[in-house]
């Protein structure tokens, strides 16, 4: 009797010996960015981009009168090409060409004209009122550097929904993809001190870093 109780308490203690501690298992928890650093690095990211190009359509309201033409854009560096062509024959209307601070508009006929600012000369000339200075930015969906942003509403990947700068309201409609740094699709500006609405739809987008 007694050589068992010794047996049974052996094999009690050497099968708890055996036992492995089990420990919790932990889950990690991936952290989400949230829309606030989707936005800063998108800006990061596309301040480095080296040249970039689109081809779209612009439509213009102003004070009751309408105009509607067809974009190709160039971007490289400071550095830009434009043509601004017929929304049905796809002829070129003018071609604008921007190197440093000198800007040279070719107009259909051959004549040329330059000024220092494209927005300026494209005022003058072709009697379209249109912000190219900053849509070099805002067409890409970043605002301009050289002023402060008024108002940003993002998405929940960080891409602006609505950006208000220097008294324009840019809303974003769509973007080319689901991606956080997807270019956008279509864009609608709108000063409502000037009684000035723009809608911009882009085709097709080049980009290269």
């Amino acid at each position: 009797m007694k050589n068992g109780i010794l047996l049974l308490c052996l094999v009690t203690m050497f099968g708890c010996s055996t036992q492995k501690t089990l420990q919790p298992k932990t889950t990690a928890i991936k952290k989400v960015p949230t829309p606030e650093a989707y936005w800063q690095n998108r800006q990061q990211v596309f301040a480095r981009m080296k040249s970039w190009s689109m081809d779209g359509r612009v439509g213009l309201q102003l004070r009751g009168q309408s105009w509607s033409f067809g974009m190709n854009w160039q971007q490289a560096g400071s550095a830009s090409v434009m043509d601004i062509t017929h929304p049905l024959t796809g002829a070129v209307m003018a071609n604008i060409r921007e190197t440093g601070t000198q800007v040279t508009l070719k107009a259909a006929d051959g004549k040329q004209y330059r000024d220092t600012d494209a927005e300026r000369l494209l005022e003058r000339q072709l009697k379209l009122k249109f912000p190219i200075n900053d849509m070099r930015y805002w067409a890409r969906g970043i605002p301009a550097p050289d002023s402060a942003v008024e108002a940003l509403q993002l998405d929940r990947l960080g891409r602006p929904l609505k950006l208000q700068q220097k008294g324009w309201q840019v809303t974003y409609l769509s973007y080319k993809s689901d991606q956080a740094k997807a270019l956008p699709a279509k864009i609608s500006l709108e000063k409502a001190a000037e009684r000035l609405k723009a809608k911009v739809v882009a085709k097709q987008w080049q980009t290269r870093f």
